[in-house]
């Protein structure tokens, strides 16, 4: 028999061992967990139709991205159901409907906590493939995003008590989850500043002496953790709005408290409580820029004995967004008098986000390195039986679908909130009664007519 027929010959007895190998009972089951992975990885994957919900929340065609969310809920995949449920909620919220969007973060909050203690199935298959089998629970600052805009729905809604429980549950979200990692391993995200300077806008609303002294409390939590964490962490200047009204509320708590915050904050103006009863507040909470995108970083990684893999990390992207500031302006419709205000930085989103996902890479890479190791000793193992039973060559395929596995099944989750803005910023004027109409760069807000110790709230989005 010459060289070719033999070769030929050998080539066929190799793919008849292969394929008693595939077919043979106590090898089917592990040869199918290789091989079926490698091609179903891309049909495990984040949302498919959420791009496009979020270019039509960029271009702010917001009922346009609530009939595509209604219609077309089955394209996020079945694991994706809080996902779904965030863009919903978000989006609701931008579009003004903020009772039905109430509904979709409430649902938000009940599936997080149904997912946050993972099911031993779920866990068993991102021990073996990887996280995009197991439902999406999202990132720990998520959670927290929705008691944020949650408390802004309450809030819109002139319901300032449950404006006030959303605001508060954000501390005890944010103890909860930090009670889950060692005492080595803490987020650094661990207060909202945001929140906390929230909270004492909500109570200073109230205007009761209880919820005056809260607001007081409220706000001095706020400027230590802009002090403290926001700052060096997120590089978040503290907002002078905050300055305002710790002076003010610090004035109301009595003659050593103001002093305290006078001393630190030096030539900051502030207008008392009882001027402030002859004048009408308004905000503008202003949703700024694009959060940022997740992408994979891939590592190949060969492994003893010729097999090979690699790990798979998620990494925060920065979507540009343009750095002029957003000026909010008010025209008296009788006087025809202007008065500006150029927004301040209160939530940094995406420094957050990528704060957040940074304390937790060394238990994502942790993961992933006992992941590899694991398939790693049960492919060694089956190669050796398979190749005392077999021979060398079939032995040398099974290394081959083996390493094919492991570098198809490896994938970071790259799934995220991708509606959120990237910041939360906020403008505040006090005016004196009367007709006025807002603007945000020149786009008509509303107009309304402000009465004395009045409260006005105006929320908006763009991209810019």
């Amino acid at each position: 028999m010459d060289r070719s027929k033999r070769n030929k010959e050998n080539d066929h007895q190799t793919a008849r061992h292969l394929l008693k190998v595939l077919v043979a009972k106590k090898y089917f089951f592990l040869f199918s967990f290789l091989i079926i992975p490698i091609t179903i990885c891309a049909c495990a994957s984040a949302p498919l139709v959420q791009p496009q919900v979020n270019s039509l929340v960029v271009s702010q065609r917001f009922s346009h991205a609530l009939r595509v969310l209604e219609q077309h809920q089955e394209s996020y995949g079945k694991n994706n159901e809080l996902l779904y449920l965030l863009d919903y909620g978000l989006v609701l919220h931008l579009a003004g409907d903020y009772a039905k969007s109430i509904d979709k973060f409430e649902a938000a909050k009940r599936l997080y906590d149904d997912l946050y203690v993972r099911s031993i199935r779920n866990e068993f298959k991102t021990w073996l493939i990887n996280d995009y089998y197991a439902p999406y629970r999202g990132e720990d600052f998520e959670r927290v995003m929705i008691s944020v805009f949650q408390a802004l729905n309450y809030l819109m809604l002139g319901d300032i008590d449950e404006a006030l429980v959303d605001a508060r549950d954000v501390d005890d979200v944010l103890t909860r989850i930090n009670r889950q990692y060692p005492a080595d391993a803490k987020n650094r995200y661990a207060e909202d500043a945001f929140a906390r300077f929230l909270m004492g806008i909500l109570y200073e609303h109230r205007g009761t002496m209880e919820s005056l002294n809260d607001a007081y409390i409220s706000y001095a939590k706020a400027v230590d953790t802009y002090e403290h964490s926001y700052g060096p962490d997120y590089d978040v200047d503290m907002p002078q709005i905050l300055k305002e009204n710790m002076l003010t509320t610090a004035e109301f708590m009595g003659k050593d408290e103001l002093e305290q915050y006078r001393s630190r904050f030096k030539n900051v103006h502030y207008v008392n409580l009882k001027e402030k009863e002859n004048l009408a507040e308004v905000y503008l909470f202003y949703y700024y820029g694009l959060s940022p995108i997740k992408h994979q970083i891939a590592i190949p990684i060969p492994l003893p004995d010729g097999f090979f893999t690699r790990l798979a990390f998620p990494h925060y992207d920065e979507r540009p967004t343009d750095a002029v500031p957003v000026e909010f302006m008010a025209v008296n419709a009788e006087t025809g008098r202007e008065t500006v205000e150029t927004t301040q930085e209160g939530e940094n989103i995406t420094a957050v986000a990528e704060q957040n996902l940074a304390n937790r890479r060394a238990r994502v890479l942790t993961k992933a390195i006992l992941r590899t190791g694991g398939k790693y000793m049960l492919e060694r193992n089956l190669e050796e039986r398979i190749e005392r039973e077999y021979g060398d060559t079939t032995a040398d395929v099974f290394q081959y679908v083996a390493s094919l596995y492991n570098i198809s099944s490896e994938q970071a989750d790259l799934r995220s909130w991708q509606t959120l803005p990237a910041q939360i910023r906020v403008a505040r004027m006090l005016l004196k009664p009367g007709r006025y109409s807002f603007y945000i760069d020149g786009r008509l807000l509303e107009t309304v007519d402000l009465t004395a110790g009045g409260k006005k709230y105006f929320i908006t989005r763009t991209t810019r």
